[in-house]
């Protein structure tokens, strides 16, 4: 099943926020992922969420999003990535 990942991004230095764009495109490209949506003017339909930037990923299975998060490669780039930016992330799957 067809799993996603949904990111509420509010970047704080894009200058050293591109270091870890640079780096996570292709971990998600090696584990199979895609980016679906980068969106910095989201269109809340309903409720107080109003992410800064928008962001959707989705991954072949739970699974391979799993192994993408927990990889040796990606967790220097996680605390890249708190280093410039705050985020909030979920991930669904469909069923």
């Amino acid at each position: 099943m067809t799993a996603y990942v949904v990111i509420d991004l509010d970047i704080a230095d894009p200058e050293g926020f591109r270091q870890y764009i640079d780096g996570v495109t292709p971990l998600i490209d090696k584990a199979g992922g895609r980016n679906l949506l980068l969106d910095d003017n989201a269109l809340v339909l309903e409720g107080d969420w109003r992410p800064s930037t928008l962001v959707i990923h989705q991954f072949a299975s739970r699974a391979a999003l799993q192994e993408f998060w927990d990889s040796p490669e990606y967790q220097p780039l996680k605390e890249l990535r708190r280093k410039y930016s705050t985020v909030k992330v979920v991930a669904g799957e469909t069923a």
